[in-house]
């Protein structure tokens, strides 16, 4: 391997660090709301029952925190270990390079659209928090701190697909299992 690929592939794994210990931090978060949410849920429903006392504002903040959190944050973790949902009949039976041009064209594809999801919905969130965003329900509740985590998640959504389009671009010898044939 001559110096340059092997600094490139330094590079690659640097980056692929940093975007994966950034990955693992959301997906926490995500868990964290995902149990935060059953938590808040379960208290809510518990309170209603037994004491007439239901908690004042799960509605709003399942639907604005928790939810968002649970789905969103988790994005670019699923992307870096290539575990989103995926219908490949007709992609197997392509001949490598094919499989290869295609996922780097898809990969691309859904860069450029959670791209733009980033941007929009970054000032989407700053117009929420000149504007301290609240929604009224049972009580009134801040919302616009939950609006970042469009931004934050689609945004490294993005890197981690250009990271994955790059790897199959600049090291061909390492094809990723949505690459190789199944059974060869």
């Amino acid at each position: 391997m001559t110096d340059a690929g092997s600094t490139q592939n330094a590079a690659l794994a640097t980056v692929e660090r940093l975007l994966s210990l950034l990955a693992t931090l959301l997906l926490i978060a995500g868990t964290v709301a995902l149990v935060l949410m059953a938590t808040h849920v379960v208290s809510d429903v518990v309170g209603r029952l037994f004491f007439n006392h239901p908690v004042y504002g799960t509605t709003e903040i399942v639907s604005f925190y928790y939810m968002v959190g649970a789905v969103c944050l988790p994005l670019a973790y699923m992307e870096l270990r290539d575990e989103h949902i995926t219908v490949d009949v007709f992609y197997q039976k392509m001949p490598l390079m094919m499989r290869r041009g295609v996922f780097v064209f898809s990969i691309l594809t859904t860069a450029l659209f959670f791209g733009l999801f980033a941007y929009q919905s970054w000032f989407d969130s700053l117009r929420a928090m000149s504007s301290r965003e609240i929604v009224m329900g049972a009580s009134l509740i801040e919302i616009w701190p939950s609006r970042f985590f469009m931004p934050i998640s689609f945004g490294l959504l993005v890197l981690a697909c250009l990271l994955r389009a790059a790897k199959v671009i600049l090291t061909p010898y390492a094809a990723e299992t949505h690459v190789r044939a199944e059974g060869k």
